[in-house]
């Protein structure tokens, strides 16, 4: 299986932590860890919106920001 993050070799690990086991995929390569929570996560982000930024302030434009704000001179 191939790293997602840097496609190094990943190999599989067992996590005690706290009492309890973890199983999970460790790239021998950059140290990345994915277990299953990991892939459950990602597979829903990606299906949400897919190719839409994550929020909507990034579709402004972004040289329209600073001519909004309000200065305040003090006398």
């Amino acid at each position: 299986m191939q790293c997602a993050r840097c496609a190094g070799m990943n190999v599989p690990e067992i996590i005690v932590e706290g009492g309890g086991k973890l199983f999970v995929m460790r790239c021998v390569h950059c140290g990345d860890v994915t277990d299953h929570v990991i892939l459950m996560n990602r597979r829903r982000q990606r299906s949400v919106r897919p190719g839409h930024p994550r929020t909507s302030i990034y579709r402004r434009n972004r040289s329209t920001w600073n001519r909004s704000a309000v200065i305040i001179e003090e006398s």
